[in-house]
Formats: structure tokens, C-alpha cells, sequence
């Protein structure tokens, strides 16, 4: 019972909303719509950019061990991940990812690859 006297003592004074004044709008028979927002009109908004998720190969130098040939996918997934980090000039890399690692073995030369993915925001406008 005293929680409930608490409450109704509490509750007048949080239903308050926030109003403004807007004089000099002109209201069209359609109706006006006032936006607010916070922050710097300048800023680009989320809406500007794009998500783009693409795949690539990453295949590492044949050797004939197959630690070597893990060395090598290594090394080469190494690489992929420098080239695209140094494309990245305006931070619009989101995520890197070499993948999973496949080995095969053929004619006494073992060689592994895998599937690349990366996420990029790409500018709309």
C-alpha cells in the first residue's frame, strides 16, 4: 500500500512532456512535418553508406610437405589482409577473414586454399 501512495506521488511529475514554440512555419493543406535531430547537420548519416560482403580465393605457393604448403597459405593470407588494409585509406573496412584452410595433395605437391570474406561500407552518394 505504500509503494502505491509512492507512486501516485511520483507519477505526475514523469508524465511531463518536452514542448516547443514554432512560430513563422508556414503549414501547407498537406501539413508540415518538423524534424529534430541531435548532433551536426554536416555529419553523414548511416543511411549514406552500404554493407557490401564479397568473397575472394587465397590459395597458397604448392610445396611438397604439407607443412610447408600451410606455411605458404599462411604467407599468402599474410598478404591478402596487408593489400586490403592498405586500400583502406577512408576506414571503410568493416571485417577480414581468411576462411578455413583446405589442403589437397596432387602429384607429390600438397597446395591450400580457402574463401576470403570482407565486409566494406561503401559511400551510396
Amino acid at each position: 500500500m505504500q509503494n502505491f501512495i509512492i507512486l501516485l506521488l511520483i507519477l505526475p511529475f514523469m508524465a511531463q512532456a518536452q514542448s516547443v514554440g514554432v512560430k513563422d512555419i508556414p503549414v501547407s493543406s498537406e501539413g508540415t512535418t518538423i524534424e529534430i535531430k541531435k548532433g551536426s547537420s554536416n555529419k553523414p548519416t548511416d543511411r549514406d553508406f552500404e554493407i557490401v560482403t564479397d568473397e575472394d580465393s587465397i590459395e597458397g605457393d604448392g610445396a611438397p610437405l604439407l607443412k610447408e604448403a600451410r606455411s605458404n597459405w599462411k604467407v599468402a593470407c599474410a598478404e591478402w589482409k596487408k593489400e586490403l588494409k592498405e586500400l583502406n585509406k577512408d576506414n571503410q573496412l568493416l571485417s577480414i577473414s581468411c576462411g578455413t584452410m583446405k589442403c589437397t595433395t596432387e602429384a607429390m605437391e600438397s597446395t591450400c586454399r580457402s574463401q576470403a570474406r570482407y565486409k566494406v561500407k561503401v559511400r551510396l552518394k
